[in-house]
């Protein structure tokens, strides 16, 4: 596959290559401007000459590759290339080719963005007002209990022992307890805002 699109042609990949015969579409596919003509041009086959021996130091270089039968049917040739049959073509596409292609790279050093992690799953539950009295009820009254240890706590000077001593501690439960009341108050006004108007009347404590 190829990210490769001009003038909204999909121009195909195979093997590093590129479809000529798309790029033929794409440009208007004039008979004059077949592939197979750029190919035999002498000065095509000096270009294909200098790549391939640029590059036999480093590996086998295939500028161009053709196919007269199957799914990969038609002349498929390197970005150097494109580029240059695009030229061949005229000046107005071989520009249209060009930025095309300095898009195309553009958008693969641009940086992957980071998946996100997947939301949370959310619940629905049916409360009745007076099941929901009662969820509020021990949440309050654990608030007050939490309030009378942490009272207790310093007047009788245990905070000087600190919260992390162990998990048995009555400071570190104490903390730990107002910790959990601080982070489910908003899920208790949340509860309370869903109220009808009429029930949160009958609602009040």
């Amino acid at each position: 596959m190829s990210n490769l699109t001009i003038l909204k042609t999909s121009i195909r990949k195979f093997n590093d290559l590129y479809s000529l015969n798309d790029l033929h579409s794409a440009s208007g596919g004039e008979e004059k401007h077949r592939p197979t003509f750029f190919i035999r041009l002498d000065t095509t086959k000096d270009l294909i000459t200098e790549i391939e021996s640029e590059n036999s130091d480093v590996q086998i270089c295939t500028s161009t590759k053709s196919f007269r039968t199957g799914q990969n049917k038609g002349t498929w040739a390197c970005e150097e290339l494109v580029l240059a049959y695009a030229m061949w073509i005229s000046p107005k596409f071989h520009l249209i080719v060009l930025r095309a292609f300095l898009n195309m790279h553009k958008q693969q050093c641009l940086p992957q963005q980071l998946a996100l992690p997947e939301p949370e799953p959310t619940m629905t539950v049916e409360l009745k007002v007076s099941e929901w009295r009662k969820l509020v009820s021990v949440w309050l009254q654990f608030t007050r209990f939490e309030e009378s240890v942490r009272y207790l706590i310093r007047a009788l000077g245990l905070e000087r022992f600190g919260s992390t001593h162990t998990e048995n501690s009555v400071v570190f439960n104490q903390t730990l307890c107002y910790q959990n009341l601080k982070d489910t108050a908003d899920i208790v006004q949340r509860l309370s805002r869903q109220l009808p108007t009429k029930l949160k009347r009958l609602a009040k404590f």
